[in-house]
């Protein structure tokens, strides 16, 4: 298996993609983003597949990014924000683009790009001794990235203080804050988040396409046009 490649299971219609780094605290470098935006594509483009869960092995769920051998020597600007902006980008952007439910499965401690990358998913589910932070202005870096996977998720003053802070939260205050979805028991947690995605995955595709779809657009429609769209996606699921 090269650098590249994600361990990748399939249970029914549940795919479960594994880090795979769990020496590395499951940091990814730019072409593993690369590979895991277009990994999740190809699962979520799979009729047969209704949910992904993102997890990882180890003490962390996904400590960052690996930057280790990177270099923006001669690069122009232009090439800095596609070479290497673009590929943490494109991995939130692969999570919007999936048609059905994204799931992070939050064992342990998500940072920088690790919690990006979990709020970014449709659902995070967070084991008890999880913690969560941008820690990147420590770095004197203003994660501009990760807060746009955080928008309309987390609220602007938890999110600016967040930022700022650069604190940890502990998993009950991530999900008080919209990092997360819901905490489940440390010890417990494997089971219990399998549990809740072999029942999400029963159910029909395309009831969990079109929520997906729904929450997606109707959040930047008008009051009257979001009513609208939902009766109009209602009436053509039930036709």
């Amino acid at each position: 298996m090269s650098e590249f490649d994600f361990k990748v299971t399939r249970d029914g219609a549940i795919a479960r993609v594994d880090l795979g780094r769990p020496e590395d605290g499951n940091a990814l470098t730019r072409p593993m983003m690369v590979r895991l935006a277009a990994l999740l594509r190809e699962l979520g483009g799979a009729t047969d597949i209704n949910v992904i869960a993102i997890c990882g092995r180890g003490a962390q769920f996904c400590r960052g990014r690996d930057g280790k051998g990177e270099s923006r020597a001669g690069m122009t600007p232009y090439e800095v924000r596609v070479k290497m902006m673009g590929a943490v980008l494109d991995s939130y952007q692969a999570i919007w683009d999936v048609p059905v439910p994204v799931v992070a499965l939050v064992h342990g401690d998500a940072l920088g790009y690790g919690a990006a990358l979990a709020v970014g998913c449709d659902i995070t589910l967070a084991a008890s001794n999880a913690r969560f932070a941008f820690p990147e202005i420590e770095h004197d870096i203003p994660p501009t990235m990760a807060m746009c996977a955080a928008l309309g998720k987390v609220p602007a003053k938890a999110l600016t203080y967040l930022i700022y802070s650069a604190e940890q939260v502990d998993a009950e205050q991530a999900v008080t804050l919209g990092l997360a979805s819901k905490v489940l028991p440390q010890a417990s947690f494997t089971a219990d988040a399998d549990a809740f995605i072999k029942k999400l995955a029963a159910r029909p595709r395309l009831v969990l396409e079109t929520i997906k779809r729904y929450q997606a657009k109707a959040a930047h429609l008008p009051p009257d046009m979001a009513s609208e769209y939902a009766g109009t996606l209602m009436a053509l699921v039930r036709s």
